[in-house]
């Protein structure tokens, strides 16, 4: 093969690696808003306090037993390089909605896709999330909600209405913040 001939075939397969692993990352479909979530159940967060900021006493619960009228809701990856950019304005969202008038009228849910609890600890013991954490250790609800890329985050009722969503890091919390408050009027 010529240098030519060899440089084309790198193209091609660059090409179509291109589109296979585009597939992959939006392999199912993403919730949108307006659209309900699927029934899910959830592995309780271990910590005692983070049940207690949730509501639920049971070792599974789903999104309606949280007592809340709104749900942030954040799919991470444990290892994850966005995820841990996007978390200390996250922890400061979560400090700050537990210093306004919307404490207990919306609350943070981490979903660890692929995590599992001993990993979700590591993370609350170095300060990396001060919210609740639950695990997805095999990836059950991540495909439920569409395979997505990490931080993926939502807003949503308990009953499940989906009322924002948001791929990628949110790099303006004031501008979030201001969403949730629009949301609760």
């Amino acid at each position: 093969m010529t240098i030519c001939q060899v440089s084309k075939t790198i193209r091609v397969m660059a090409g179509f690696l291109c589109l296979v692993f585009a597939g992959f990352a939006y392999a199912g479909n993403l919730p949108e808003k307006g659209q309900n979530l699927p029934d899910f159940v959830l592995q309780s967060p271990s910590a005692q306090h983070h049940q207690t900021y949730l509501g639920i006493t049971t070792p599974t619960f789903k999104l309606a037993d949280i007592k809340s009228r709104l749900l942030v809701i954040e799919v991470i990856g444990v290892y994850c390089p966005q995820c841990y950019r996007q978390a200390p304005g996250f922890n400061n969202l979560y400090h700050r909605i537990e210093k306004s008038n919307l404490k207990g009228e919306v609350k943070l849910l981490g979903i660890a896709a692929g995590g599992n609890a001993r990993e979700i600890q590591y993370l609350h013991d170095q300060k990396q999330y001060s919210f609740p954490i639950a695990p997805d250790l095999s990836f059950e609800i991540h495909k439920l909600l569409g395979e997505p890329r990490t931080p993926f985050t939502l807003i949503a009722t308990p009953a499940g209405k989906v009322l924002f969503t948001h791929m990628g890091v949110i790099e303006n919390i004031d501008t979030f913040w201001k969403t949730i408050g629009d949301l609760m009027k």
